[in-house]
């Protein structure tokens, strides 16, 4: 009995589905191999099931491959783009300018109480306030004191009678001085002296921010501490220390029935920093700026203090000038 001869087809791949040479319309030669596949059928020249497998495999792996090299290009296409947009984000105007810039602490919250307190000490009298708490005093000689949140005053618990009548104050107050021509106030804040004989003025002077003398009745002598640069203002002018030492001489931004004393957020034409140092020093919440382009915007603002943080920052965010957001117990300004 004749041997039949064992046939192997040769290896194709389909003409559709693929790329490249591998991508050739039917041809003459296409036809003859198939065929011959046919007569091989026919003559019983099968190729046997390992070699089916084994062939089939490699026509998977390759492709598997051409695959991968498409969705490579389609990738690296996609990726490129990507990377422009970035880019174009990234250098845009309104980050290019913030993006190297680095954030600013406008406040650092203090160490206060979560209530009124009242302390005497070798015949002193201290006070202190919580955040968003204003308190009423009286002292010894009739002086009236309106002492904001978290601030320290701390005074005799009486004036000797021929001595100065001196008050130490961290935070902000306002005093309506009692008159004594013979025993001059004289209002300490580690940085300035504020000296009158009778007079309403505000002292504004926590920890981070500028110390501000705002006058509104009677006359002023404002000094610094340590040297003896001194400047009298009269009422509606507000006296500012400067960090180069200077005394600024300006006109009030309020009237003495507007602001804190009244319970109010009031800005009137005012620069985003004292804005912002406002805010903290009336919630005891430290405030990081991100954007210090925005310290020297100024803001028209009117809000009441008797809110929450959270509510007053959308009523900011309403103004479209800055985003605010109270996030991990500070607010953030970006």
């Amino acid at each position: 009995m004749e041997e039949k001869k064992k046939y192997t087809p040769k290896e194709e791949s389909p003409d559709y589905g693929l790329t490249g040479d591998d991508c050739r319309p039917f041809s003459e030669d296409a036809g003859i191999r198939r065929l011959q596949n046919a007569f091989g059928e026919a003559l019983g020249d099968l190729p046997l099931p390992e070699e089916t497998r084994e062939a089939w495999t490699a026509f998977s792996q390759r492709q598997e491959q051409k695959k991968r090299q498409a969705y490579r290009r389609i990738w690296l296409s996609g990726g490129m783009a990507a990377a422009i947009a970035l880019l174009l984000i990234l250098w845009s105007p309104w980050n290019k300018s913030d993006s190297t810039a680095p954030d600013i602490k406008i406040f650092a919250a203090l160490n206060v109480p979560e209530q009124v307190t009242t302390q005497e000490k070798n015949g002193r009298i201290i006070v202190s306030t919580p955040p968003t708490t204003i308190i009423n005093l009286t002292l010894e000689d009739g002086t009236h004191v309106l002492l904001s949140a978290n601030s320290r005053l701390e005074y005799p618990k009486e004036f000797t009678p021929q001595n100065k009548r001196i008050v130490n104050l961290t935070g902000e107050a306002r005093f309506e001085v009692a008159k004594d021509s013979l025993r001059p106030f004289i209002v300490s804040t580690g940085d300035i002296q504020t000296q009158v004989l009778g007079t309403v003025f505000d002292v504004n002077a926590y920890p981070c921010n500028t110390p501000t003398v705002t006058l509104y009745r009677g006359r002023v002598q404002v000094a610094k501490t340590d040297s003896s640069h001194r400047k009298e203002i009269s009422p509606g002018q507000s006296a500012t220390l400067e960090t180069n030492g200077d005394i600024v001489v300006s006109k009030a931004t309020q009237t003495e029935k507007e602001g804190w004393t009244d319970n109010e957020f009031y800005f009137d034409n005012t620069k985003m920093m004292q804005v912002l140092q406002s805010l903290g020093t009336w919630y005891n919440i430290s405030v990081i700026c991100h954007s210090p382009n925005l310290l020297q915007k100024r803001i028209h603002f009117r809000f009441s203090r008797n809110v929450s943080v959270e509510s007053l920052l959308d009523a900011l965010n309403d103004l479209g000038i800055a985003h605010f957001q109270y996030k991990n117990g500070q607010i953030m300004v970006y």
